[in-house]
């Protein structure tokens, strides 16, 4: 599963309006109760679970993404990397 589609169908939201720099104050529908849906989401879809320390330094999609490849997270065949929507 893609990252931006977990975190689209959290916000209800479109996948392609998502990109690495996306977070909770340019992103719609993402407040603090979607902040911690989000968190959850990632971690079921990627079988992974955040530590504390780690989902305080998120700061955008970016940084979730590389957290998670450092996990070992399976994106899939391709990753879906946009830098600005």
């Amino acid at each position: 599963m893609q990252l931006y589609d977990v975190i689209a169908s959290v916000l209800g939201i479109e996948a392609d309006t998502l990109n690495e720099k996306s977070n909770a104050l340019n992103t719609p529908n993402w407040d603090s109760l979607r902040h911690i849906e989000l968190i959850l989401a990632v971690e079921n879809a990627y079988n992974i679970r955040f530590a504390i320390t780690e989902v305080m330094g998120m700061q955008n999609l970016g940084d979730m993404r590389e957290i998670l490849e450092a996990k070992g997270a399976d994106f899939g065949d391709s990753m879906e990397i946009r830098l600005s929507a």
